[in-house]
């Protein structure tokens, strides 16, 4: 879904509103390249409003969006609508004038890799060009803010949450706004950003100390329970189908379907951190992912993993202590790829029966452990 537009709001000036995740490909919701079809489409103007309400995205993405909205003649007028976290900071420093909402916020941090594996020298490659991608936040906020590059990147390393208060004292904003349009609201660990963001407030770091800090839990409004406030009289009414939902009550079906994108994200990256862990791509894993999407913990995808793995070669390395399930279920897998099959024989057993029944001793640990996350 793609919530990125652009209107005129006048014959000289225009607005354009980055929304949701940036980046490229299926999951994104505003791309450079659209950014540019949009930019290239408004014509001779001299003045450019960019709304944001975003958590970020795609590091290289971010930068091409950021070189598109400095290289542009017109004005540019960045508004923070609701969230402007990680790589759409960078994006925000793109304003000739950058307003954030009071009830706003804004948060910086290092970049980092969702998921990796790799020999040591490959890893030592990614945590250079970490450092690089680092270098070019750290530019971008230098460009705007009042304080010192050793503070800076304090406050980056912290992965640091800011109202728009402290924004503004720090420079990374030149105004406040007391009226806009930004809406935030929180329930069940739910921040809602208007209707474009919903995010769990445990899957970000720091974000719920910050909330507790500044009190924002409890000066936001609730979200009402729809079902609640929609459908309290539902005897005899026939069930309602997707146009009607879509018409009838539209903000409501824009935040299941938020809803529904946020868990399939979590879904694919999920699947992906088991298939990083394998060390190659595996069939059973892809199949999951788009032909017969199933949970990246589904008993019988367990099963498909282990056997799919049963050529790859023994692994010696000791995997970290374990701290939660998925890392138990992922060392698992870890233990499958390694094969681990004693060489002595145990109660008059062959190796080979005993590699059997050691076999089906792993899938029923991994299938147990499956079932036990949350």
């Amino acid at each position: 879904m793609n919530l990125l537009n652009a209107v005129m709001i006048s014959k000289k000036k225009a607005e354009i509103r980055i929304y949701g995740v940036v980046g490229e490909g299926w999951f994104a919701d505003a791309t450079p390249k659209n950014i540019n079809e949009e930019l290239d489409a408004l014509g001779d103007i001299s003045e450019i409003d960019v709304r944001i309400n975003s958590r970020g995205g795609g590091v290289f993405a971010g930068c091409a969006i950021y070189n598109s909205l400095k290289r542009h003649p017109a004005k540019v007028n960045i508004f923070i609508d609701g969230i402007c976290a990680s790589i759409a900071t960078v994006v925000a420093m793109a304003g000739d004038t950058i307003h954030m909402s009071k009830v706003s916020m804004m948060m910086i941090h290092n970049p980092y890799y969702g998921a990796t594996g790799g020999e040591a020298k490959e890893l030592r490659k990614q945590a250079d060009d970490l450092d690089q991608f680092r270098e070019v936040s750290i530019e971008a906020y230098l460009s705007k803010v009042n304080i010192t590059r050793d503070d800076l990147i304090e406050k980056m390393d912290a992965t640091t949450w800011m109202t728009a208060k402290t924004a503004l004292a720090h420079g990374f904003v030149t105004n406040i706004e007391s009226e806009s349009k930004a809406q935030m609201s929180f329930q069940n660990n739910m921040l809602m950003c208007g209707t474009e963001e919903i995010l769990n407030v445990s899957e970000f770091k720091n974000l719920d100390e910050f909330l507790e800090k500044e009190n924002i839990k409890n000066s936001m409004k609730k979200i009402e329970n729809p079902i609640n406030k929609n459908l309290k009289n539902t005897e005899g009414v026939d069930e309602m189908s997707l146009e009607q939902l879509m018409q009838e009550h539209p903000e409501l079906y824009k935040q299941i379907v938020q809803v529904g994108v946020s868990q399939e994200r979590t879904r694919i990256q999920n699947l992906e951190t088991i298939e990083q862990r394998a060390g190659r791509p595996l069939e059973c894993i892809q199949k999951a992912k788009f032909e017969t999407p199933i949970e990246s913990t589904n008993q019988e995808l367990m099963t498909d993993i282990l056997q799919e793995m049963a050529t790859q070669p023994k692994n010696v390395e000791v995997p970290p202590k374990p701290e939660n399930k998925m890392e138990i279920l992922l060392n698992k897998i870890d233990d499958a790829k390694a094969g681990g099959v004693q060489e002595q024989i145990l109660d008059g057993m062959t190796p080979e029966e005993m590699k059997i029944k050691q076999e089906e001793e792993e899938i029923d640990d991994i299938v147990a452990l499956a079932n036990g996350i949350e």
